[in-house]
C-alpha cells in the first residue's frame, strides 16, 4: 500500500514540471507578441497624440 502511494505521487509530480513542450508553446505565444509591441506602442502613441491635439 506504502509503495503504491510513494508511485502515484512521484507520477503526480512528474507531470507538473515544466518540459519541453511548454517551452516551445510559451516561444511560439510570445514571439508574436514581442514583433508586434513596438507597432501596437506606435499606434497608441498616435491615438493618444490625436487626442490630445484634436484639430477638428
Amino acid at each position: 500500500m506504502m509503495k503504491r502511494k510513494r508511485r502515484k505521487k512521484y507520477r503526480k509530480t512528474n507531470q507538473e514540471r515544466y518540459n519541453f513542450i511548454d517551452g516551445v508553446i510559451d516561444i511560439a505565444v510570445y514571439i508574436p507578441e514581442l514583433i508586434f509591441l513596438p507597432f501596437r506602442l506606435m499606434w497608441y502613441l498616435i491615438r493618444f497624440l490625436v487626442r490630445i491635439f484634436d484639430w477638428t
